[in-house]
């Protein structure tokens, strides 16, 4: 089976948020049906955040047609095999990385960096903003009773942001600063706060300070924070070439610096002649697992609500897309189909 359980189109056909040639809409596209050794899901909510529209920008591996956006989307098993453990009917949460879960990596625990793995929305051709979803069984993870599919489409990103906080090493003892102004940012300090409450946001925009503040977020404009290289850890969230560039310069010696971030705009602009010097550490930190980020939102250790910009239908959420790297645009939750 292929890493992002192949499927065969079928004559009915569904709607999808496609882009291509830097340009997004929603079309009519044949439905997937399963496939042998996956199963079917019915979307009912995904999110569009800053990082739809980086792959907009060319994040991800090329494709040659349209692409389905969205990385993150939760729905009803319509369809399973016979003898799945992902049974019909009950409600999931899609991990984005599809792995084949055959090959060395996969059978040595590392399937989210399976040598054929391919990404939901940004590798894949297939992703969350669309009707229908084909996955490997192994890509749901189930949502708890008590917990709304409006909350749990979140556990990608609290995924991703529980993962930068533990590449960092975050403890009671470690003052972290998280550097950025997106969903992620605001996400990866709310986690770094379970650890060590002394940790903060730095950010450039108005908008992210307040969010902050909302959430009673330690925070400071990165203007006001200078380059003094006395920061023990520093998370980016932001991966472009100036937040790491910013996060390099604001750790001290021996210090470590997380990369967390996702751009299509990332050339290297580090002095690695200081990395060297300084004995700077530095850590990648991609997708984590979802049941610990369920498991957090389950009992309510963050609330993502605040950071839900707009809510809209599937047939609007073409221009959440272009906008959303657009200041105080954190995430859109987009109403697929019915719960």
């Amino acid at each position: 089976m292929e890493p992002n359980g192949e499927v065969r189109a079928m004559n009915s056909t569904m709607q999808a948020l496609c882009a291509a040639r830097g340009a997004v809409a929603l079309e009519a596209i044949a439905r997937p049906v399963r496939g042998a050794g996956s199963v079917l899901v019915r979307v009912t909510h995904a999110l569009v955040t800053p990082l739809e529209r980086e792959v907009m920008r060319g994040l991800g591996a090329p494709s040659e047609g349209a692409r389905i956006v969205g990385t993150s989307c939760v729905g009803v098993v319509e369809e399973a095999p016979a003898g799945c453990a992902v049974a019909r009917g009950a409600r999931v949460a899609v991990h984005p990385v599809l792995s084949c879960g055959a090959c060395e990596r996969c059978r040595g625990g590392l399937a989210l960096h399976c040598a054929a793995r391919a990404i939901v929305g940004i590798d894949a051709a297939s992703g969350g903003c669309a009707e229908w979803i084909a996955v490997p069984p192994s890509a749901c993870a189930p949502i708890p009773a008590g917990l709304d599919e409006a909350a749990a489409v979140f556990a990608v990103h609290l995924a991703r942001a529980t993962e930068a906080v533990r590449r960092g090493g975050v403890d009671r003892k470690t003052f972290a600063s998280v550097l950025g102004d997106d969903l992620l940012a605001v996400l990866t300090c709310l986690v770094a706060c379970e650890e060590n409450p002394l940790a903060r946001l730095v950010a450039t925009r108005e908008e992210t300070l307040k969010v902050a503040e909302q959430f009673g977020i330690r925070h400071r404009a990165l203007a006001e924070t200078g380059r003094r290289g006395d920061q023990e850890l520093v998370i980016d969230t932001t991966g472009s070439a100036e937040s790491i560039e910013a996060a390099t310069r604001m750790v001290r010696p021996r210090g470590h610096v997380v990369v967390a971030g996702l751009s299509a705009r990332a050339p290297v602009a580090v002095d690695l002649s200081r990395l060297a010097l300084d004995e700077i550490e530095v850590h990648g930190s991609g997708f984590g697992p979802l049941a610990g980020a369920i498991e957090r939102l389950a009992r309510r250790a963050v609330d993502p609500a605040p950071l839900v910009t707009r809510r809209l239908g599937l047939a609007e959420s073409a221009k959440a897309v272009l906008s959303a790297a657009d200041a105080g645009q954190f995430a859109t939750l987009v109403q697929v189909g019915r719960p």
